[in-house]
């Protein structure tokens, strides 16, 4: 039986593999050769693995009550198993509407198969299951599979060719990971379906699966274990754990109900396009999902150049970008402020409970500081160059508009190809840093600048405790600020030098276009969508890895260490 167990696991892994395979617009004969041999095997471990299961239950008539999912998966298998094997000897139109159709729904249950059966067969993927990081990479990397298997469907094509594994695989990672770098135009080679869907990729990139999930029990009033809750905690900073359920309740609220206003707004603001109502108001809900998740994509293929007048849209977007990389902790440390002195006003106390907490003010801080400095920087840099044709409300607009867009929302109201090299760079030190931690924003994030800012300082200071407005910075903190500085600056150094390996252009575009998809910015200095192979597969490590984020890659990475019991010797090192 241990047997069978490791050949089904065996099975629908390179099940996987085939899958993809087969999706490929133009697949040769080997690759066509190796899907039907893996099918075939497929179909049969599953039928032997039932009937073994029916056979060894300890009462045969409760067997199919008490495994309805899986025989009912098996049977559903096998009939889409025979479908697509009809669909391909009949050829003709018949295969390639119906039979991809198909094939699309019969790869998803297989992919869920797969991360189910592993998780049941496999002690490791049980450990996976309570380990928060680990949970988390694989949730990511589960959306990302299922999204590129369904942009390579016809569904998700705007005309007749569909995409390739490599670029749906990009362009899903791009999603999920709300970065917004594109190797393909979403307003040109996606159909209605296929923006949606990489809309969908986006929302549950920006909230997170699990977020998602447990909202969904939640609402179906079914109980969550503790493991989960500690899952929950570990995504929310949420120390409180009888107040993950508000906690999760309160982000999908505030989520609907900020994209919905930008809906309408956007939807107001889109009418100077060429849209039809409809197209207009799906147009107005993608962007309003895309930028509050920081996403950067755009309907349109200038991005949002053609709105850079537009006083509706560009505020709309702006305050959409900066709520979603505020993150939610602040967005509720804000309300509830307002909230207590708003109470303490009617009834004429004061509002001692109505302080800020340390990492709302670090983030407001440090939000502040960046955007005015970003925008009198470009400004200055760009009004006689790429906006020289602006009028001066135009200018400052555009400015602030492109400052804003470097918290990690790749949207754009300038041309970028016209750009200075100083521009460039001094983009680039503000992607790098992003937004804030807990957020839809990537980068470092503004509370580890602000923490390593704190540390310099009291350095400065002669070695006096770290301060951040008149409160103590613990060790922990500074280390894994410094963790998290030297993770980043690592990944962003490799990728730029993997980059002028594979690719032909200047170091000052590998080095942007690295630290856009590290801070899951989605700007572009044009090499994006001309990478190679193997740039591409750079890219989009570096977006995961920047979605993630350091710390949870790096614990997500870690093994159990014995504790030590031994006092080594100091080591006395010359630094500086």
């Amino acid at each position: 039986m241990r047997r069978l167990q490791w050949l089904t696991a065996g099975a629908l892994l390179l099940a996987v593999i085939a899958l993809f395979l087969e999706q490929e617009p133009a697949p040769g004969a080997l690759v066509k050769l190796l899907t039907t041999i893996v099918d075939y095997v497929l179909v049969t471990v599953t039928v032997v693995e039932v009937v073994l299961d029916y056979l060894r239950a300890p009462v045969r008539r409760n067997f199919l009550r008490a495994n309805a999912v899986p025989f009912g998966f098996a049977i559903l298998f096998i009939i889409l198993f025979a479908y697509n094997k009809v669909a391909t000897a009949s050829g003709g139109e018949f295969v390639h509407r119906g039979y991809f159709s198909v094939l699309i729904v019969r790869n998803l249950f297989l992919v869920l198969k797969v991360f189910t059966r592993l998780r049941r067969l496999s002690n490791f993927m049980r450990e996976v299951v309570t380990h928060p990081a680990q949970t988390i990479v694989l949730s990511f990397l589960l959306v990302i599979v299922v999204g590129t298997l369904a942009l390579m469907t016809p569904l998700a094509a705007a005309g007749t060719t569909r995409l390739g594994f490599l670029d749906s695989l990009f362009t899903a990672t791009s999603a999920v990971c709300v970065t917004g770098l594109i190797v393909v135009d979403t307003a040109t080679a996606f159909s209605p379906w296929g923006q949606a869907i990489i809309a969908v990729l986006i929302q549950i990139g920006g909230l997170g699966i699990m977020i998602l999930s447990y909202f969904t029990l939640f609402v179906f009033r079914r109980s969550v274990s503790v493991e989960d809750k500690v899952l929950l905690s570990y995504m929310l900073s949420e120390r409180d754990m009888t107040a993950i359920r508000s906690s999760v309740s309160r982000i999908i609220v505030i989520t609907l109900c900020v994209e919905a206003a930008g809906t309408i707004l956007l939807f107001l603001g889109f009418g100077s396009a060429d849209l039809t109502i409809s197209r207009r108001f799906g147009f107005a809900a993608f962007h309003a999902v895309s930028a509050f998740c920081n996403a950067g994509f755009a309907l349109f293929s200038d991005s949002l150049e053609q709105f850079s007048g537009n006083v509706i849209v560009n505020t709309t977007v702006v305050l959409l970008i900066i709520a979603g990389g505020l993150s939610f902790a602040v967005i509720t440390d804000v309300a509830r402020s307002w909230r207590i002195r708003l109470k303490g006003k009617l009834k004429g106390q004061g509002a001692g409970q109505a302080v800020l907490r340390v990492n709302t003010r670090a983030v407001l801080a440090g939000t502040g500081i960046l955007l005015l400095s970003a925008t009198l920087i470009i400004y200055a840099l760009e009004h006689g160059n790429t906006m020289a044709g602006f009028g001066l409300g135009r200018q400052y607009l555009a400015a602030f508009f492109q400052a804003v867009t470097l918290r990690t929302a790749g949207f754009n109201t300038i041309n970028f190809s016209n750009l200075a090299a100083t521009t460039y760079l001094v983009m680039i030190f503000y992607m790098f840093i992003g937004g804030a931690a807990g957020s839809t924003a990537g980068g470092i994030k503004v509370n580890t600048a602000a923490v390593i800012w704190s540390y310099v300082q009291s350095v400065r200071r002669g070695g006096e405790k770290p301060l951040l407005f008149h409160h103590e910075v613990s060790n922990s903190q500074v280390m894994n600020a410094l963790v998290v500085l030297l993770f980043g600056l690592l990944a962003v150094m490799t990728g730029t030098l993997i980059l002028s390996i594979t690719e032909k252009a200047d170091l000052l575009s590998y080095l942007f276009e690295t630290v856009s998809a590290f801070g899951t910015v989605g700007l572009s200095a044009g090499l994006t969508p001309h990478l190679s192979a193997p740039g591409r597969v750079v890219i989009i490590g570096l977006m995961f890895v920047g979605r993630v984020g350091p710390l949870t890659i790096l614990s997500a990475w870690s093994v159990s260490a014995r504790r030590r019991t031994v006092d080594y010797p100091s080591a006395e090192i010359l630094v500086g």
